[in-house]
């Protein structure tokens, strides 16, 4: 009966302790057949920016969901962002770029490579796991979130995510279904 007691007092102290579990917030995954085509496209896309100059566009990041592209991270002038979106424009099955690419000085690109380590923090804090209907990516302490979802998920991933340490802002690109633009 003790015993009983101790480990139910022991369980009640652990929980008043740890962080409240949030409601995943419902997005929409995508068929394994459209992410293995967005895994292409990503890949195609990545080696064609790489192609105009590997040095100058080394802080740029790409993801792909259902055919939209998000472009993320840095570049010096410009007219490399430009060439960047209009690069991953022309890859067969892209349907849409969003190109969120800012302008850095050349001694400041290397702050904007992806940040796995606080990826993995929004994710959690979101209850995303890798496997969910959501890419999470964090550049230079904003988390970029790619996905689909109902129309009010939007704000509340967007408002979840920026509780995480370290994050300054959070772009949301969430989209009702998983399906292209024609």
């Amino acid at each position: 009966m003790k015993r009983a007691a101790a480990l139910m007092f022991l369980a009640l102290a652990a929980c008043q302790g740890a962080e409240p579990v949030r409601p995943v917030v419902a997005t929409i995954d995508r068929p394994r057949p459209v992410a293995n085509r967005d895994d292409l496209l990503k890949s195609v896309a990545l080696r064609k920016v790489a192609e105009l100059d590997r040095a100058a566009f080394r802080a740029v990041s790409v993801e792909v969901w259902g055919g939209r592209a998000l472009l993320m991270g840095a570049v010096v002038k410009p007219e490399q962002r430009r060439r960047a979106e209009q690069a991953v424009r022309d890859v067969t099955g892209i349907a849409e770029v969003i190109n969120e690419l800012v302008l850095a000085e050349a001694s400041q690109l290397d702050r904007y490579v992806l940040d796995f380590s606080r990826e993995e923090a929004v994710r959690h804090h979101l209850n995303a796991d890798a496997k969910s209907g959501l890419i999470v990516r964090v550049v230079n302490g904003v988390a970029f979130l790619l996905g689909g979802g109902s129309p009010d998920s939007a704000p509340v991933l967007k408002a979840d995510a920026g509780e995480v340490e370290g994050i300054k802002w959070v772009v949301a690109h969430i989209v009702p279904s998983y399906e292209s633009k024609p």
